[in-house]
């Protein structure tokens, strides 16, 4: 019998997905949080290491499920009960605390529906928005943009100490 030959074959790993991985730090965050409010300018937030230093650091968004204003229940075709994302007709520019965004938005919004269901977005992207204010000051913010809602029975009540627990998710968000 000839040597004894080592033998090599890959074998499957398993663990933390290896792009996740950066220098001794498992990259980890949270889904960001749903919208502080269900019409009007609102706060999202998740958690996340993803950082040169790798330190836990909450993070912020604006949102805006829906607009105030806008009577959505109107829009809704005979014979339905939800709309889910109404079409916004014309370009809207954010406020924020009495600054407004420099560019003007096509933003999708969430819908409502008369059956007792609510519309809460499904999937978003967060982009950068920049708002000027009354004295010239620019300043930028992150904001969730909508791409789907879904209208769905899981609402959460008035004062419902569960309430981010129906909302956490919001599928496919893109950073």
């Amino acid at each position: 019998v000839g040597p004894a030959l080592a033998a090599y074959r890959l074998e499957d790993t398993y663990g933390p997905d290896p792009t996740m991985m950066r220098a001794n730090c498992l990259v980890q965050t949270t889904e960001w949080s749903a919208c502080s409010k269900t019409c009007g300018m609102g706060i999202s937030t998740r958690v996340t290491n993803d950082n040169a230093l790798c330190r836990l650091e909450k993070q912020s968004r604006l949102c805006m499920v829906r607009p105030c204003e806008a009577d959505l229940e109107e829009n809704i075709k005979k014979g339905k009960k939800c709309i889910r994302t109404p079409k916004i007709s014309k370009p809207i520019k954010f406020e924020l605390s009495g600054c407004t965004s420099v560019k003007t938005y096509r933003a999708k919004f969430c819908g409502v529906c008369t059956d007792g269901r609510c519309c809460t977005p499904h999937r978003t992207a967060t982009l950068p928005v920049e708002f000027k204010c009354p004295d010239g000051e620019i300043m930028k913010r992150k904001m969730m943009f909508i791409k789907t809602c879904a209208c769905h029975y899981n609402c959460p009540g008035d004062n419902d100490i569960f309430e981010s627990l129906y909302y956490r998710k919001m599928y496919g968000d893109m950073a």
